[in-house]
C-alpha cells in the first residue's frame, strides 16, 4: 500500500509541477530557508518581517540584486534575489501532493463507504425482490386455484341449474299426477256412491216386492 502511494505521489509530482510552474506568478522563497524582508534594498536596512520556504511573494519592483515584494501577510519590503526562485519549491509541491493524496484518500474512503452502502442496498433490494417474487408466485398460485375453483363453481352451478330444471319438471309432473289422482279418487267416490245407491235402491225394490207378495191373500191349499 505504501509503495503504491509513493508511486502515486511521484507521478503526481511530475504531472503537476509543469502546471504549477506555468500558473505561478511572483516569486517563491528557496527551499529550507528563512529570509529577512527589509525596508530598503540594503543588508543594513531595518528588518520588517520574515519569509519562509513555500511563501509566495508578489513581485512589485525588481533590481539587479534586490526585489520589492509583498508577503502573504501584506507587508511590503525588499529581499535579496539570490534567495528567490520562480520554480515552485519541492517542499511546497510535496505539501500540495500530500494534500492531494489526503483528499484522494478521503474520497476513496467516501467511495468505499458509498460502495458498502450500495452493497447493503443491493442486498436489501435482492431480499425484497426475492420476497416479491415469492409473493408473485403465491398470487399466481392463488389465481390458478381461483381459476380452478371458478371452473368447479361453474360446473356446480350448471349442475345445480340442471337439477332445478329437473325438479321443476318433476314438480309439474307431480302436480299433474296429483290432479289426475284427485280426479280418479273423485270418480271412484262417485262410482262407489252410485253402486252403493244402486244396491240400496235394489234392496228397497226387493223389499217392496217381498212386501207386496206377502200382503196378497193366501189361497187354500197353499202354504208358504
Amino acid at each position: 500500500m505504501r509503495k503504491t502511494m509513493t508511486v502515486i505521489i511521484v507521478f503526481l509530482a511530475f504531472a503537476l509541477a509543469p502546471l504549477v510552474q506555468a500558473g505561478a506568478k511572483g516569486l517563491y522563497v528557496r527551499d529550507w530557508i528563512t529570509i529577512s524582508v527589509r525596508t530598503a534594498p540594503y543588508e543594513t536596512s531595518k528588518i520588517i518581517g520574515l519569509a519562509n520556504t513555500n511563501d509566495y511573494l508578489e513581485s512589485l519592483e525588481e533590481q539587479e540584486e534586490w526585489t520589492k515584494v509583498r508577503t502573504p501577510e501584506g507587508k511590503e519590503g525588499w529581499v535579496q534575489n539570490r534567495y528567490l526562485t520562480k520554480q515552485t519549491p519541492k517542499a511546497l509541491l510535496i505539501d500540495q501532493l500530500n494534500e492531494k493524496v489526503k483528499s484522494l484518500t478521503e474520497n476513496n474512503q467516501v467511495l468505499r463507504e458509498e460502495n458498502k452502502q450500495l452493497q447493503k442496498d443491493n442486498r436489501e433490494r435482492t431480499y425484497k425482490m426475492s420476497a416479491l417474487t415469492k409473493d408473485v408466485e403465491n398470487v399466481k398460485t392463488d389465481y390458478d386455484n381461483l381459476k380452478t375453483a371458478s371452473a368447479e363453481y361453474l360446473d356446480l352451478k350448471k349442475g345445480y341449474e340442471e337439477l332445478q330444471r329437473e325438479f321443476k319438471a318433476h314438480s309439474e309432473k307431480m302436480g299433474v299426477l296429483e290432479k289426475e289422482n284427485s280426479r280418479l279418487k273423485t270418480s271412484e267416490r262417485i262410482i262407489f256412491t252410485l253402486v252403493g245407491g244402486g244396491f240400496i235402491i235394489l234392496g228397497l225394490v226387493i223389499g217392496v216386492l217381498l212386501q207386496i207378495v206377502r200382503s196378497r191373500p193366501k189361497k187354500a191349499g197353499y202354504k208358504f
